[in-house]
């Protein structure tokens, strides 16, 4: 016994040592690194507001709203956030439509990539957060990425299309990512998603504005989390007054989607962005500049 015990407390010594190589296997992986850009993806001025209230909240008023887009670097890889009005759109509105939207695009998507110098092939993903036309106009400009979309709003957009247009939603914005052969190049989510599985950026499933429209929030190493909210709200006051824009899918789903995204907002102390609205979009670093 007296020579075992040496040999006990040897062995107990170097089952507490960790070999180098453990150690290696055991550490959590690089935190990718995040990017955020902001890009400039349409201008809309809505003549009548009191289309973005169900209770006539805005009879009368008029108002300026900006569509917008992101890009966040993600590692190696390049995601785009909702893809804002067709290239087609005029640089100057025409005020002669007899739509309350008088729409204008300066510059196209890729013209303002070239800025930071990315190419359409570059892009890897491009998120959508809802099928309306205004988030998916430059869509098929990116036909070598993949599309992430909830599953509720493609299926809707595709197999529904008389309805989907008739709802300001054309499956033609999003053609290139369409049919069976293009199945492996779909990401469709049903509910919310951590889409790399890293925590870094998250899918919120918010259906009401429209069947299966969401929001993304985004996890920066430096500004902390950020929520870019789709459609969920569109200036602040709509954001304040909890208010319904008239062409809604639903108005029910609209109002539990709002108090699931304030919670999830004032749970994460997160910095909201409200795509349509033009203080926040100005607030943010203007290309090539980023927030981090």
């Amino acid at each position: 016994m007296k020579h075992l015990k040496p040999l006990l407390l040897a062995f107990a010594f170097s089952a507490c040592i960790v070999s180098p190589s453990f150690a290696e296997d055991a550490a959590s992986p690089a935190a990718p690194e995040m990017r955020l850009y902001r890009l400039a993806c349409g201008e809309i001025g809505v003549t009548d507001l009191n289309v973005f209230s169900d209770t006539d909240r805005y009879l009368g008023q008029a108002k300026d709203i900006v569509a917008s887009c992101y890009l966040i670097k993600h590692g190696d890889d390049w995601v785009l956030w909702d893809t804002g009005l067709p290239d087609a759109t005029p640089k100057v509105a025409d005020d002669n439509t007899g739509s309350p939207f008088k729409l204008s695009l300066k510059e196209t998507l890729t013209e303002q990539l070239v800025k930071i110098g990315i190419k359409p092939e570059d892009i890897d993903y491009v998120g959508i957060s809802h099928g309306h036309f205004d988030h998916v106009g430059g869509a098929n400009a990116f036909s070598n990425a993949k599309l992430i979309m909830q599953k509720t709003e493609y299926d809707f957009m595709t197999t529904q299309p008389d309805k989907a247009r008739a709802a300001h939603m054309d499956s033609e914005l999003i053609s290139s990512f369409v049919g069976p052969e293009k199945e492996a190049q779909r990401m469709l989510l049903s509910g919310d998603a951590d889409i790399f599985g890293d925590g870094t950026l998250k899918a919120i499933v918010l259906p009401g504005h429209t069947p299966g429209h969401m929001a993304l929030l985004v996890n920066l190493p430096e500004t902390g989390p950020v929520v870019l909210s789709g459609d969920q709200w569109h200036f602040h006051e709509n954001h304040e007054s909890n208010g319904v824009p008239s062409f809604n899918f639903d108005r029910a789903d609209t109002l539990a989607s709002s108090d699931k995204l304030n919670e999830l907002i004032k749970n994460h102390k997160a910095k909201l962005i409200i795509q349509h609205e033009p203080k926040d979009n100005e607030a943010l670093p203007k290309l090539p500049e980023y927030l981090k």
